[in-house]
């Protein structure tokens, strides 16, 4: 987890904290209420009153959404009986300290970012049960890992890399100077200081920890990853430079054990199944029934119904429905067809009493029947997903193969709840398997 996700967790948590201690101010900014002075700034008292009223106009409705997926995930955990102990959290909280170098680094970085050590464990803690939760959620075992991990190899597999020290000359005759002082027995890194012509100089050439796609000049690859550890090269020849170098230590390529990569393992499972904390989160709003009565976020009661609702954007303009699209049991998606098609510049003609529709766009005509899973694309017969079916008098369609029909493409977003069409092809996921 990085330092600045944590530092937002844990700054929600600590609004959160201070949000549920107080209650709704007027619109306009309370007096000065010294009896609950929280600061005082060349004399000016800061209140309570004041610190919520500044909330609550300017972030209650973020702190609140965060107070809400707090619950989500609190309730999710329950209902699973996930848990996350105090030495998970213990472990998590040392590997950031750990992270920063020293307790005291740690300690420094905390009181600038207005944190503390509890708000901070508070944080880790959801973030644990989040990332357990999506395991649980994708069906991932612990044998599930392992096997990806072993069929994946050259995704776990560190390149090799060498802690460079570095003599750079401006000519190859100067390169050889230095190369046959140092076969002389002179200090690299004095040497480096004394006569490399590059900024590393001043550190005795040391240019730390070098891997293959640092290198930019073919030559210092070849000669660098094929040296051994103390020994020092020939000079290397990069055109309008040269160079001399000491491998003062090397790491060949390595597979990361399985223990080390665990977490790097599952990030990756969960990259290629599209399952993100963002999707997690947005699934849990969605099932879940959230009624806010906070008159300064009740527009958050919007947001999470259109968080609910199935879009669909056509060529980056969202198109208003005149019925909802829907998933049907087997996760296949039906969408109006008329407002779509248009959409995508199509003229279409639809005779309700027939119940046929027809559709025709750069010449390619489309014809489809409302209950045959057959359509008609010139004189070709092309098999539908799904019959095109009337619901609340609206002929709804699976979109695929008549947007592909007509040369465009889909991409479905999961963590939106978006259908994409664009009216010209481009490569595009699976629409129709939707979660």
């Amino acid at each position: 987890m990085t330092t600045s996700r944590l530092f937002i967790l844990c700054a929600v948590t600590l609004l959160c904290a201070i949000a549920l201690a107080q209650q709704p101010a007027p619109a306009q900014a309370p007096p000065d209420d010294t009896t609950d002075a929280l600061a005082t700034v060349d004399g000016q008292t800061l209140t309570a009153d004041q610190l919520w009223w500044y909330i609550e106009n300017t972030a209650g409705g973020r702190v609140l959404d965060e107070m809400i997926v707090r619950a989500l995930v609190m309730q999710a955990a329950s209902e699973q009986a996930v848990k996350v102990g105090t030495p998970e959290v213990d472990e998590a909280l040392a590997r950031i300290v750990e992270q920063h170098g020293s307790q005291a680094v740690f300690e420094r970085w905390l009181a600038e970012s207005g944190q503390t050590e509890k708000g901070l464990r508070i944080g880790l803690q959801q973030q644990l049960l989040l990332g357990k939760l999506i395991r649980r959620h994708m069906g991932l075992t612990e044998d599930g890992v392992r096997r990806y991990y072993d069929s994946h190899p050259e995704e776990f597999t560190e390149p090799p890399r060498v802690h460079l020290l570095d003599i750079v000359a401006r000519t190859v005759e100067d390169a050889y100077a230095a190369r046959e002082r140092l076969a002389g027995g002179q200090d690299f890194a004095a040497l480096a200081q004394e006569v490399s012509q590059d900024p590393t100089a001043a550190q005795g050439g040391d240019r730390g920890w070098v891997e293959p796609d640092d290198v930019l000049c073919a030559p210092v690859g070849e000669v660098v990853f094929a040296m051994k550890q103390g020994e020092i090269s020939d000079p290397v020849d990069c055109g309008d430079h040269a160079h001399v170098f000491l491998a003062q230590e090397v790491q060949p390529e390595r597979l990361i054990p399985f223990d080390e990569a665990r977490e790097q393992v599952i990030d990756r499972i969960q990259e290629v199944r599209g399952v993100s904390e963002e999707l997690y989160v947005a699934l849990l709003k969605r099932r879940a029934d959230i009624d806010v009565t906070w008159a300064a976020a009740d527009y958050l009661n919007g947001v999470y119904a259109d968080l609910r609702a199935i879009k669909l954007v056509v060529d980056d303009r969202r198109i208003e429905l005149p019925a909802s699209a829907r998933l049907l049991p087997n996760s296949n998606l039906i969408v109006p067809a008329v407002p779509m098609l248009e959409a995508m510049g199509a003229t279409v003609t639809w005779n309700a009493e027939a119940g046929v529709l027809e559709a025709e766009r750069d010449g390619t005509r489309l014809r489809m029947v409302r209950g045959a899973d057959l359509m008609a694309v010139g004189d070709q017969e092309v098999q539908l997903k799904e019959a095109p079916t009337l619901l609340d008098g609206v002929l709804m369609i699976s979109p695929r193969t008549p947007v592909e029909a007509l040369g465009g493409s889909l991409t479905w977003n999961r963590v939106e709840n978006t259908l994409y069409v664009s009216s010209r092809a481009e490569e595009g996921e699976e629409a129709e398997a939707v979660e």
